[in-house]
């Protein structure tokens, strides 16, 4: 592992984070601004830089990511449902903390982290391995929320405390029919499957605002950092070593079972051991469940990328 190429891929990353928590301390950004940010960067930006990255992989490449695929399915949407069955047995974590723990470790920050780490250390096929792993982590999030509205319906009210006359499940299933992130690559795909080539310049287009996508997400995460107060206790520690360990295992096994080889299985594999998952901090503070502790979560994992990237780098 180059340790120059390591620190040059982090130090923006880690720069533009300081930034945005700066920011954030300073007041610089409301929550309605810090919001609009994110929007931009998850809503907008990476989705066209993940559309436009998926169809400049070769067709017979892509084809031979079957297995990948299936794997990061089982590790992420297969990892969350056994996770939140086995927690919800839990006493202290029944209800939407089991769901929300389960989240910490079946997803992680891929679509913020992945192209501003991977691509300056493993270079532009790294785009591709972060568009399959959105593209799972876009499956577990309206699955999540399904579970969440249930819980939250429980007494018979909604997340916000008023009567829930809405399917639990249509909700869910719309929320993720709706989210950019998960039908940007899927159609950048379908296109190369079916042997589309989208013009020079109107790929040149997706990768302007595609551009904005790193910085402005990674600033986005440190105003989040920002605005909440760090407690270092046991369920943070606990929660971070699970969030950059389990997933990185559990798919480590299945890419051998598997017998899954190449860049993308690398690169994929990195991305498993990233942070914790920003929307998860929004979903624990909307659902009144784990809030602090993802919050902590989320700045104690975003601080271990300068170990966790090299190790699963090397193992991989």
């Amino acid at each position: 592992m180059n340790v120059g190429g390591l620190v040059g891929a982090l130090l923006p990353v880690f720069f533009v984070l300081a930034l945005g928590y700066l920011a954030g301390k300073r007041h610089a950004f409301d929550a309605d601004q810090a919001a609009g940010l994110s929007k931009l960067a998850l809503g907008f930006a990476l989705p066209a830089s993940l559309f436009v990255s998926m169809t400049d992989i070769r067709r017979d490449l892509l084809l031979q990511q079957g297995r990948l695929v299936l794997a990061l399915l089982v590790a992420h949407l297969g990892l969350f449902v056994v996770a939140w069955l086995l927690l919800r047995q839990v006493r202290s974590l029944r209800g939407s903390a089991a769901v929300i723990v389960a989240l910490m470790l079946a997803t992680s920050a891929t679509p913020v982290f992945g192209i501003a780490v991977l691509q300056p250390l493993l270079g532009d096929t790294s785009t591709g391995a972060v568009g399959l792993v959105a593209l799972a982590i876009n499956l577990v999030m309206p699955t999540a929320i399904i579970l969440l509205e249930i819980e939250g319906s429980g007494t018979g009210t909604g997340s916000a405390g008023t009567p829930s006359r809405k399917s639990p499940v249509l909700e869910g299933l719309k929320s993720g029919a709706k989210s950019p992130l998960l039908w940007g690559p899927v159609l950048g795909i379908l296109l190369v499957l079916v042997g589309v080539r989208i013009p020079k310049d109107v790929a040149s287009s997706f990768e302007m605002i595609g551009s904005a996508t790193s910085g402005v997400a990674v600033f986005t995460v440190g105003l989040t950092l920002a605005a909440h107060a760090f407690h270092l206790t046991r369920a943070v520690l606990l929660g971070t070593l699970g969030r950059i360990t389990v997933q990185t295992a559990v798919l480590f096994v299945l890419l051998r079972l598997l017998h899954v080889q190449g860049p993308f299985a690398r690169e994929a594999l990195v991305c498993c051991s990233f942070p914790l998952a920003t929307a998860v901090v929004l979903f624990a503070s909307r659902y009144n469940a784990m809030a602090a502790e993802s919050a902590s979560t989320l700045l104690l994992s975003t601080l271990s990328l300068v170990v966790t990237v090299p190790i699963t780098i090397a193992i991989s």
